[in-house]
């Protein structure tokens, strides 16, 4: 399997660990940065490039790992399916939905394996409450993506590059209480400016944002990029005579139907995502992925117009994709 990446930077470090676990090898890098692609080829034993064209057309790669900001997305994964690779694509796969659109198309077209980066998704916990929740109906979901960036993100405080931090960072939080709950089909939400005196970002340093699901379940997630908080990762399900907390990556505790949940699993779901998508890959099976490329453009949908909300200051409708 001859695997290369486009993009790398800071996610891309992760799976390139979690391939090294699977024995996997990196046979090209491509990077903006001349300096990082060949640093990170050089650790890789792999070839550098620049331009993500010219390494698909010299080196006809299997696989190809996407890591690059929602902000420079152009073409880069619609070139890499047309050459028939499969995809694992970081999240969130765009900053508008112009460009999603357009690559899914291409995606679905192609008809390449793909995959997009919700480990969330993966971790032992969702698997756990998944088996719990089994046949149950949920009423409301919530969750909060609390932290404090710091300058090690250089781009990730830009809103053109990141998108802001519903869109980047709480975007997990958002594709988590879609995955239990379904689509979304309305949001609101607020946002404040200016709260650190450091100037961490260009946009709302603290939001909250509601949601009205299709089935009627209501939510809301609450960001920040000023505070640490503990717990800052998490997500809780409400139901008739069940709550669940998912103290992210690892706990999860509450109780469903007057039994009491207190699970700590050991695999946050990093390492389990490129797991689950080689063997998808070895197997031609695209049923086994969890988040598909599709699928991640709703939740992108739902970030996008949480950030028109706080322009409108409107409910805004969720479009369909």
């Amino acid at each position: 399997m001859k695997i290369a990446f486009i993009g790398a930077g800071g996610i891309a470090g992760s799976y390139r660990d979690s391939l090294k676990k699977l024995n996997q090898p990196i046979f090209a890098i491509c990077d903006i940065n001349k300096e990082r692609a060949e640093a990170v080829a050089k650790e890789e034993n792999a070839n550098a490039y620049t331009d993500h064209r010219d390494m698909l057309a010299k080196e006809k790669p299997d696989v190809v790992f996407v890591c690059i900001p929602p902000g420079a997305h152009t073409t880069q994964v619609a070139d890499s399916a047309q050459t028939g690779a499969a995809l694992f694509v970081a999240k969130p796969i765009a900053i508008d939905m112009e460009t999603a659109i357009r690559t899914k198309e291409a995606v679905e077209k192609a008809r390449v394996i793909n995959q997009v980066g919700y480990m969330a998704r993966h971790s032992d916990i969702t698997a756990k409450a998944k088996e719990l929740l089994s046949g149950r109906k949920l009423a409301m979901g919530f969750g909060r993506f609390m932290c404090r960036m710091g300058a090690s993100h250089p781009w990730w405080g830009k809103f053109n590059i990141s998108g802001g931090q519903m869109l980047e960072q709480s975007t997990h939080v958002f594709d988590l209480l879609r995955y239990f709950m379904g689509d979304v089909e309305k949001v609101q939400a607020f946002g404040i400016k200016g709260v650190s005196a450091s100037g961490i970002a260009d946009f709302e340093e603290c939001t909250v944002c509601n949601l009205y699901f299709a089935s009627g379940a209501v939510g809301n997630i609450t960001s920040t990029c000023v505070a640490n908080a503990p717990e800052g990762f998490a997500a809780e399900l409400v139901g008739d005579d069940l709550y669940l907390k998912f103290a992210l990556d690892t706990r999860l505790f509450g109780a469903v139907a007057g039994q009491r949940v207190d699970y700590t699993g050991e695999e946050s779901g990093y390492y389990r995502q490129v797991e689950k998508f080689i063997q998808a890959v070895k197997a031609c099976d695209q049923s086994s992925i969890l988040s598909s490329y599709a699928d991640a453009a709703k939740t992108l949908a739902v970030t996008v117009s949480a950030n028109r909300s706080m322009v409108t200051g409107k409910v805004e409708v969720v479009g369909a994709v």
